[in-house]
């Protein structure tokens, strides 16, 4: 948690400001105002009292209000279904970075790379900024709200009179609280209206087989932590899977190296993922036959008498539903062999506990429901069940609608029974695939009104735009599981002139007999307040007044409570379950597996109008600004393909051309194109980029719960002849024996490391540290390489996006980049390595005697500093820079009106022909000092953290100061595995490595 949020525990006082009242800020209003209503949020000191609307003069300050000090908002991202806890700095009235929440149960401080876009998506430049309407000659003409109301209230009243108020239909993402509810309830007293929750990636067949499995209709959360042996098949948990975030952390306190040991986890999956870069085995399975490996371990478990606690009577009936998936049998059907079919059954066992997962979008086929009932009955004959998977935290994702409800709205659509429709954060032209026909199903509905912030792909076919406010504009609420109930709050007046739904859906309701007398509220904060009363306060905080309860649930972001314990038995249904039809079903006369899978950086394409998010580099294949597909180079070289070539990917639904990305870790018969980009819409960011691998998918669903089956397609592959460069940040597959990214196996540290050292000639003298001595440790086994503290230094230090042709050339302005190496396992197969490289503060720099004008320099407190007015442009430093870490600012970049508001107003914008780096966030080291200056102390251990370790998910980053030897950064810097980068060239780095544990042992 940066230096802003703590210490900062005065409670403000409430007020009204003596200020205007405004709909919208323009730039120039910026240099009048100095905040957001008297003491706005932090977590640790203010909330905010009311919907923010009133701007107070900066010749009117408060006293509560400091300039340069940043307020913080406590909130919760929607960026994904997860729904982490956040804080939102405010800085004179607008947000200027978004980090996790300390409080929260789901992140715990930590935040994702597309959590801190929505930075973005506020201050996009390509926000619609007012109600639009559609004209008679089919193109949006600006309105007012009050005639965009009106126009959808005589829709409504329209459709009343005809008594077909039950042809409305309200299609919405997971909206879990209040608004949720507000929805129910309106579409009710309206006359029976349906709400439709989609979401693109549902995971329908792990709530189905939990109800087969224990009779347990939802999706719970799994105690990975707690694990010491991790099973998963196909989950990606540590990019998009049910909730990325908590789950990397919860992986690395599992995974990490301490007191001598740590856990094993093992991937099955058909192609590299992030998660399975991460395993210490992995295994590639053929596709969609991961359910008759679950089965086969399960049925050795069994007959080799290794079960957990579970009754004679439960293993006799196990044992003759499993008896026909001996390992020989299993071993044909998914290509793994037979001696680590045993293996990993008699591992899952012994080496608890264990506990196997599943269910990643990616490898959900037409047998995804019964492939989750064989990792059930894993789970439950290793005892795992009730500890590690607990359903007392069932998530709120389990309530989306069943894709044949989805499936059934686009035929009565096509049909001409719905009259309204009403589309809130979903973009189903984009997100399904084209052969369902929803974009022509909206041809057929006579109003559609979208609330989308943006011209997507949906929302270019509506009759009517709401735009609702972003996220840190509006009042709202999110239960994205049981336990915890996570509030969002505006931080700053809306950028445009937008408004939130919950206020639109009231407005209306307002001018409706008999529905006015329901909805009595003025506002959806007033609802919001009510909601709280009458649900979560009884619960609660019964002995506690209402405004105490609500303004300590403001400040804190929500109430976080542990539910009870729910036990859990094993139905009857699972014996009705007949494995012998699990066979996965595919379609198309191609001989290659299509994997459509989610992206890290772009979920299912809603990230992908984010420009921090379009320039992060995909963790594996290093490419940014396009799309890809993977193929194995047995393949290519079948085809004479090479990297950069074009290929036409076909199915019998359509096809796309993108540029082929060669490695190992894909199986040959099997390619593999990310989800997100392809746009045809969205703006400027996401726009004509990429290709939808969705658009060819066939609409078929898992025969059990009807869900979506996203592997059940196969493709021709051919060469288009066509050749370019696939951009990338990194041209380097492996280290080149230089000892970049270390490793070091279990077994040589049970032996212990020898290390030798020598001193290093310099000719000159040693550099003196008063009183600090700034350093940072990086654990490579903890690292997974998500890239969250790449954008966190985007995000805090001002640093310009320069795009594709930039990039291609090698202009990327990053500070810290992720190395991703490829290193051959010994095995046939590959072990990944990440490692973050960012500027490593020598004491001995290469880069400071070369500048000619002293515009780099080594300072007191041991950092490699940058004064940019004095910098020339030379850029000798960079060529002397072992790391190659510094950035040159080829062009004055420009940040389009207004995402220029999201800039840091602590850190110096730098201008053409300047020379940037890494400065350890310098602001912070500074604000921290200021403060402990202030209380007559020196700063403390731990009261420093730069934006990328406060981001980082598995607390990969320590940073502190070394002079001191009780510091944690120092006593790192002394651990066994610690090591510098090319130590030997004796720069004297800052950065001290913990070398990456490889599993060695069984």
């Amino acid at each position: 948690m940066s230096q802003g949020k703590k210490g900062d525990l005065t409670r403000p006082v409430v007020r009204k400001a003596e200020g205007i009242t405004v709909s919208g800020m323009k730039r120039r209003d910026f240099l009048k105002i100095i905040g957001v209503v008297g003491g706005t949020a932090a977590v640790t000191g203010a909330c905010s009292p009311e919907p923010v609307e009133q701007i107070i003069p900066y010749v009117i300050p408060p006293d509560d209000v400091i300039p340069g000090i940043p307020k913080w908002y406590a909130s919760t991202c929607t960026e994904c279904p997860a729904g982490c806890g956040v804080l939102v700095k405010n800085r004179e009235g607008r947000a200027i970075k978004i980090e996790g929440n300390p409080l929260s149960p789901i992140n715990a401080g930590s935040l994702c790379a597309r959590g801190q876009s929505a930075l973005q998506g506020l201050y996009n430049p390509d926000r619609v900024r007012g109600p639009l309407s559609k004209n008679a000659s089919g193109r949006f003409q600006p309105t007012n709200w009050d005639a965009a109301q009106k126009a959808l209230l005589d829709k409504i009243l329209e459709i009343q009179k005809q008594g077909k108020a039950n042809r409305i239909v309200f299609m919405t993402n997971t909206v879990s609280g209040s608004l949720s509810d507000l929805i129910e309830e309106w579409l009710a007293v309206l006359g029976g209206g349906k709400h439709i929750v989609y979401e693109t990636f549902s995971h329908e067949p792990i709530k189905e087989a939990n109800r087969i499995t224990f009779g347990m209709d939802s999706i719970p959360t799994y105690h990975i932590e707690r694990a010491k042996y991790l099973l998963s098949f196909g989950a990606d948990f540590l990019e998009t899977w049910l909730s990325p975030a908590e789950y990397a952390r919860k992986f690395s306190q599992m995974h990490s190296y301490e007191n001598g040991s740590m856990g094993k986890f093992v991937q099955i999956e058909p192609r590299l993922s992030l998660t399975g870069a991460n395993a210490d085995e992995r295994i590639l399975i053929k596709p969609g036959t991961d359910v008759f490996l679950a089965l086969g371990i399960a049925n050795v478990i069994l007959n080799e008498g290794l079960v957990g606690s579970i009754s004679a009577d439960e293993t006799a009936k196990l044992k003759n539903l499993l008896n026909n998936y001996t390992p020989d049998k299993v071993s044909s059907l998914t290509d793994v062999p037979e001696d680590t079919i045993n293996r990993l059954a008699k591992e899952f066992v012994e080496m608890g506990p264990s506990i196997a997962i599943g269910g990643g979008a990616a490898n959900s086929g037409t047998n995804a429901t019964v492939t989750q009932v064989a990792i059930n009955i894993l789970n439950y004959v290793a005892g795992n069940v009730g500890e590690m998977v607990n359903f007392a935290e069932s998530l709120s994702i389990s309530g989306t609608s069943s894709f044949k409800e989805v499936s059934s709205l686009v035929d009565s659509m096509i049909n001409g029974e719905v009259e309204l429709l009403l589309l809130y954060n979903v973009n189903p032209v984009f997100t399904m695939p084209k052969s369902m026909g929803f974009d022509e199903a909206l041809k057929n509905v006579p109003m559609v009104v979208s609330f989308s912030s943006f011209m997507d792909e949906t929302a270019e076919f509506a009759n009517l735009i709401l735009p609702d406010n972003a996220n840190m504009e509006k009042w709202g609420d999110y239960v994205p599981r049981e336990g915890v109930y996570g509030l969002i709050q505006p931080v700053m007046t809306p950028v445009f002139n937008t408004k939130a739904t919950g206020d639109v859906i009231l407005a209306v309701s307002q001018q409706i007999e008999g529905v006015k007398e329901r909805f009595t509220w003025k506002t959806f904060y007033d609802y919001l307040r009510d909601h709280w009363r009458s649900k979560h306060q009884p619960r609660f905080a019964p002995e506690k007044d209402f405004e105490t309860f609500w303004e300590e649930s403001v400040q804190g972001g929500g109430v976080f409570r542990q539910p009870e314990r729910v036990q859990v038995q094993l139905s009857d249904s699972i014996l009705q379950v007949n494995f012998a039809d699990a066979e996965p079903v595919f379609e198309g006369d191609g001989d290659m597996y299509l994997i459509a899978y989610p992206s890290s950086r772009y979920y299912d394409g809603r990230g992908a109008n984010k420009p921090w998010l379009q320039e992060l580099p995909d963790p594996l294949t290093t490419a940014c600004w396009d799309s890809w597909a993977e193929i194995h180079p047995d393949t290519a070289g079948k085809l004479y393909l090479r990297e950069g070539d074009f290929v036409s990917i076909e199915s019998p639904y359509g096809k796309v051309e993108t540029q082929v990305f060669v490695h190992k870790g894909i199986r040959p018969d099997t390619i593999a194109v990310p989800i997100g980009l392809g746009h045809t819409a969205y703006g400027r960011y996401a726009q004509n980029r990429g290709v939808n691998p969705i658009g060819i998918l066939r609409v078929a669903v898992d025969e059990t719960s009807g869900g979506f089956a996203w592997l059940s397609t196969k493709v021709k592959i051919s060469s288009t002849g066509k050749r370019g460069q696939l951009v990338k940040t990194q041209y380097t597959m492996t280290q080149h024996d230089r000892d970049i990214a270390q490793a070091v196996t279990l077994e040589e540290l049970a032996k212990g490391i020898h290390k030798e050292h020598h001193e290093h000639l310099t000719m000159y003298p040693p550099q003196e540290h008063i009183k600090y001595q700034w350093g940072m440790s990086i654990d490579l086994s903890k690292c997974i390489g998500c890239g969250a503290c790449v954008t966190a230094c985007y995000a805090e230090n001002n640093i310009p996006v320069v795009g594709k042709e930039q990039v291609a050339r090698r202009r990327e302005m990053s500070w810290i980049r992720i190395e991703r190496y490829f290193e051959d396992d010994g095995k046939g197969g590959t072990e990944t390595r990440f490692i973050p490289m960012l500027c490593q503060h020598c004491n001995n720099a290469p880069c400071e005697p070369v500048c000619p004008v002293y515009a780099t320099y080594h300072n007191h407190e041991g950092l490699n500093a940058m004064i940019y007015n004095r910098c020339v442009g030379t850029r000798y430093c960079s060529n002397n820079c072992t790391y190659k870490v510094r950035r040159f600012n080829w062009f004055q970049y420009k940040w389009p009106e207004p995402l220029n508001w999201q800039l840091n107003p602590d850190v110096t914008v730098r201008s053409m022909g300047v020379m940037e780096k890494c400065t350890f966030c310098v602001q912070r080291i500074q604000f921290a000092k200021d403060r402990a200056k202030d209380e007559g102390r020196d700063v403390k251990d731990g009261e420093v953290t730069p934006a990328c370790a406060q981001a980082c998910p598995t607390n990969a980053i320590v940073f502190g100061n070394r002079k001191d030897p009780e510091s944690r950064v120092s006593r790192l810097s002394h651990d066994e595995r610690g090591y510098r980068v090319l130590e030997v060239i004796n720069t004297d780095p800052a950065i001290t490595y913990l070398k990456k544990v490889k599993w060695d042992k069984a």
